[in-house]
């Protein structure tokens, strides 16, 4: 990996990006070396779309975004991102809607798995390229997408801010609505998680017990599929190179969300990366999050 590549994701983090994922590549110097488990070495063909029917209704359409040559990286590397879809009465509603160039490819998925029922919104957890990046189209099709007041801009400029790389990077937009926390939709409750970005949501189910944390909750290393999968390390270097406030909100926001798991209003975890979680693999993974941003803080 070059020096120069090095310089460029450095000095891609303004204040304000809180969390940026601009800054996570720089953790792939610690894994290209790494050797693959037995595991890691049935991996799947590193582009597309996996689908996978959860519990409580829920469908997640896990995205294989592939990570650009010239960002110096092996052939092949690549993240996941989770996109969650549920139906609502005759339509469908998402919790994010991943990558702008996968737009075509989710929106098919959908299509197949919910029969062309129409999707009625998107509520955004970030305005992350991953998690926000294809909501212009959604957009531009009549279809509300929903933010946090505190991430519009994010959102407004696509993360097009000097110094960051095209593949961190989309096509900016106004989202059509602006949320502050403690809203219902769609029978979800808002629930405001800041930390990794300020403006973080997570999306609390009351009937079901589901919460969508987005990436307030942090995926775990087993949960890579190949040693081209930088999912787990993307996460932890971003957390590495996170202003102390924001590392501090986000074990708030943490344990916010711990406190629902022990009180009975969280039975599944639906994070942004990766698998999910439910019952007695809830806490513990919560618990797993905290101790990770609580090291790296401390540090």
């Amino acid at each position: 990996m070059s020096t120069r590549f090095l310089e460029k994701i450095v000095s891609a983090r303004p204040r304000f990006l809180r969390g940026t994922v601009v800054a996570i590549l720089i953790l792939t110097l610690l894994v290209l070396a790494a050797t693959a488990s037995p595991v890691q070495a049935k991996a799947e063909k590193s582009t597309g779309i996996r689908v996978y029917q959860e519990r409580r209704g829920v469908t997640r359409f896990e995205e294989y975004i592939p990570l650009s040559p010239e960002l110096g990286l092996p052939p092949g590397s690549f993240y996941k991102v989770n996109v969650y879809a549920f139906s609502v009465g005759g339509g469908v509603v998402l919790i994010d809607c991943g990558a702008e160039t996968l737009y075509t490819s989710l929106t098919q998925e959908i299509g197949k798995r919910f029969h062309n029922k129409p999707i009625l919104a998107v509520l955004l957890t970030h305005g992350h390229a991953d998690h926000a990046g294809s909501g212009h189209y959604f957009v531009e099709a009549g279809i509300p997408v929903y933010a946090s007041m505190a991430d519009v801009y994010l959102i407004q400029m696509g993360m097009n801010f000097p110094g960051v790389p095209r593949d961190f990077t989309y096509t900016g937009y106004t989202p059509t609505g602006v949320l502050h926390g403690g809203e219902m939709l769609f029978g979800l409750s808002v629930v405001p998680t800041p930390g990794h970005t300020l403006g973080s949501l997570s999306y609390a189910s009351m009937k079901t017990d589901a919460l969508f944390s987005g990436d307030t909750t942090i995926s775990q290393a087993d949960d890579d599929v190949a040693p081209e999968d930088m999912t787990f390390e993307l996460e932890y270097m971003t957390l590495l190179m996170t202003d102390k406030n924001s590392l501090q909100m986000q074990i708030d926001s943490l344990n916010l969300l711990l406190g629902l798991a022990n009180s009975g209003m969280a039975d599944t975890i639906l994070p942004g990366h990766n698998r999910t979680y439910h019952s007695r693999d809830v806490q513990p993974y919560i618990q797993n999050s905290i101790d990770v941003v609580t090291q790296i803080l401390m540090s």
